[in-house]
This record gives structure tokens, C-alpha cells and sequence, in this order.
């Protein structure tokens, strides 16, 4: 009985106009993140918020359509990008606080193959030679994920063996989507976006040695009312607590070194 009374004096405290007063207190910050770290933000986001006396709001997407978004309405109050070019655009648009910017994770590049898909790749030269009609990428010319699978191909010498073929997607989901659902029989995508497919296979992890530095940056944007929250709220996911988060769903600490 004096356990049954406790569980309904917590669970009364919960909904008590004063922890419900607390809730709708908290401090709105709007955070546009890349889409490759959905799952991992929906995962820590509660322990962000509660440590920070705040409610995320997330936009998830391609750094590069995110970016264009802050530039074009500068309604996000934190922006995490999978790469560093999209944070210096926004930056030399005046838009970044540059006190509270970091590099937040890492991560590595893995080739994966539709389901049922027979075929081995060691290198990218088999991935070239693979009689395959079709290689799913984020888009090369603009997405992170795209971009970083474009750099690892030119530098082993096999971009204009595989460029006819590419599919390029929206954002890095989308190009693990074309492979899962067989528009694509291989594709090039993160191996944090591999670990929750269950349909695609992993063929070949892309060596540190021969893939490019993988650099997610973060920062709170400035001209926003709630500037100082927002810092807080990058001091927090750039902490011991959200990277054990952060690790939990593969990503790299932004020092670490690669798997070769």
C-alpha cells in the first residue's frame, strides 16, 4: 500500500500545474541538424532538454538545403552541419556565433549493396568496375555525405569510371533509401546511416587512409533572442553526455581515428 501511495504522489507531482508551469517555461531553441543524425538527436534530446531547461525543436534535412534556410529566414537557433564548408558559408553570411562554434563528431564512409545483391568490393576500383547500372550518393556536388563520397573516389582515381551511374539524392537517407528499396544496387552513405538500415548490406568500409576527414560542426546562430540558451544547448551536445549518445549510435568523437 505505502508503495501504491508513493507511485500516485509521483505521479501527481508529474502532472502538478507547477511541473506543468515548468514545462511550458522552458526556452524554445530550434536546432537544423543534418540528416544523418536524426536518430541520434531524437535519442539524447531529452536529457538535452532537461539539462538545459529547454524544448528542441529539430529540422532535419541536407546540410546544404539547411544552410540555404538559415540564409534565407535565420529561424534556427543552432545549426549542425556534416561538414565544415556549410558552416563557413553561413558564417561569411554574418549568421554564426563564432564564440560557440566547434567540431562536434566524426564519422567514416562505408559502400553498401541492395538486399540479395551478390558482389564483393575490397577497393574502389571494384566498386568502378561493378556491372551495377546504378551508384546511390547524396548529391555530389552539394551534399555533405555526396560530397565526401565524390572526394574518396577522385582521389583513388575512379570518379569518371562511376560519374554516369551516380543517383544522386536529396540528403544521405534518401540515397540509403535507393539502395534499400532496389532503385540502386550499390550506394556510398555514412556508416551510422548503414548500422539502422535492415534491408542494406555493408560491402566495404572506406579506410581512414583513403577517405576524407569527416567533420560535423556546430554552432548557435547569432542575431536570435534566445542566443544564450542556444549556447548552452551546443555546450551540452558538445559534451561527455551527449557523445556517449553520440557513440551509441556509431558516430566518431571529432578526434578519433578512423577504422583502416
Amino acid at each position: 500500500m505505502r508503495i501504491l501511495f508513493a507511485s500516485l504522489f509521483s505521479l501527481l507531482m508529474l502532472c502538478s500545474p507547477a511541473t506543468m508551469m515548468r514545462a511550458a517555461e522552458r526556452t524554445e531553441i530550434v536546432v537544423y541538424a543534418a540528416a544523418s543524425l536524426r536518430d541520434a538527436m531524437e535519442s539524447i534530446a531529452p536529457a538535452c532538454e532537461q539539462a538545459t531547461g529547454t524544448r528542441l525543436v529539430f529540422n532535419l534535412g541536407a546540410s546544404n538545403d539547411l544552410a540555404r534556410q538559415i540564409e534565407a529566414a535565420n529561424k534556427a537557433d543552432v545549426f549542425v552541419s556534416a561538414d565544415d564548408s556549410w558552416m563557413d558559408k553561413i558564417a561569411a553570411a554574418g549568421l554564426v556565433d563564432a564564440e560557440s562554434r566547434r567540431v562536434l563528431l566524426s564519422n567514416r564512409l562505408v559502400v553498401v549493396g541492395a538486399p540479395g545483391l551478390k558482389l564483393t568490393i575490397a577497393s574502389a576500383a571494384d566498386l568502378a568496375r561493378a556491372p551495377v547500372r546504378f551508384i546511390s550518393l547524396a548529391n555530389p556536388d552539394a551534399v555533405p555525405a555526396g560530397k565526401y563520397a565524390k572526394a574518396w573516389l577522385e582521389s583513388q582515381g575512379q570518379w569518371d569510371a562511376v560519374r554516369t551511374r551516380v543517383l544522386p539524392g536529396i540528403d544521405v537517407r534518401a540515397a540509403l533509401a535507393a539502395v534499400e528499396t532496389g532503385a540502386a544496387e550499390i550506394g556510398i552513405v555514412y556508416a551510422t546511416d548503414a548500422a539502422i538500415s535492415a534491408d542494406a548490406r555493408v560491402l566495404y568500409t572506406v579506410p581512414e587512409s583513403e577517405g576524407p576527414r569527416i567533420r560535423y560542426s556546430i554552432a548557435a546562430l547569432r542575431d536570435r533572442p534566445a542566443l544564450e540558451k542556444a549556447r548552452v544547448v551546443v555546450a551540452w551536445l558538445s559534451g561527455p553526455e551527449a557523445m556517449k549518445g553520440f557513440l551509441r549510435h556509431g558516430f566518431l568523437a571529432p578526434d578519433s581515428k578512423q577504422p583502416r
